[in-house]
């Protein structure tokens, strides 16, 4: 295996280091996702302890850090006696600035899986000038003369599509991730408005 990826040249490198950053940030992200998505277990409890007015067990019952779920929780805790209007606007920042959060080098996996190919198709073109490069030097253009720089093309097109082919399904897996986790965190955000101008009812009552 080692030595057919030799075959392909020097794109060979900026294209292993493609999908190492590939790995590396996927591994990264699927931790963050994780963690982002850990806060749904102490819904109820939140909702229990807002309905009976008591903000502060709300936080307590939702202490995942890294949790846009809590972290929208918090921000409610900290501004429950903003008006409504307001408090809104101040969980739709929170919203906002967790799924920038859980965005973050996701740009870089995409921009990996548009210039994989080109990089691919550099190699490609390395390898044809090789091969026409040595029928040259021969004088000669027979199978055994081109075949280093036609398996060099080869290679080099395969990797290309290969490190190409992981960061798109890589990064569409975790925008389509990030899409539903920001459909519940905008739920819950709008839930969580309801229930402080309940409570707020509730305490004037």
């Amino acid at each position: 295996m080692w030595h057919l990826l030799a075959q392909g040249g020097v794109v060979m490198y900026p294209l292993g280091l493609c999908s190492l950053i590939t790995v590396a940030i996927g591994l990264e992200r699927l931790w963050q996702f994780v963690e982002a998505g850990r806060g749904t277990r102490s819904m109820e409890r939140v909702r229990a302890a807002l309905r009976q007015g008591r903000p502060e067990d709300a936080r307590a019952a939702c202490a995942a850090r890294d949790s846009i779920f809590c972290a929208l929780t918090h921000s409610l805790v900290e501004h429950t006696d903003d008006p409504q209007p307001a408090l809104a606007e101040t969980l739709a920042r929170t919203s906002v600035d967790e799924q920038l959060r859980l965005s973050r080098y996701l740009a870089i996996i995409g921009t990996i899986g548009n210039i994989a190919p080109f990089i691919g198709l550099f190699g490609t073109v390395l390898g044809i000038i090789r091969a026409f490069a040595d029928i040259a030097k021969i004088g000669a253009a027979g199978p055994a003369v081109v075949a280093r720089g036609i398996s060099e093309a080869l290679v080099a097109t395969a990797a290309g599509l290969f490190v190409a082919i992981m960061a798109v399904i890589v990064f569409n897996f975790f925008t389509t991730w990030l899409d539903r986790i920001a459909h519940r965190a905008d739920n819950w955000a709008s839930e969580l408005v309801a229930l402080a101008e309940g409570a707020g009812r509730a305490t004037d009552a």
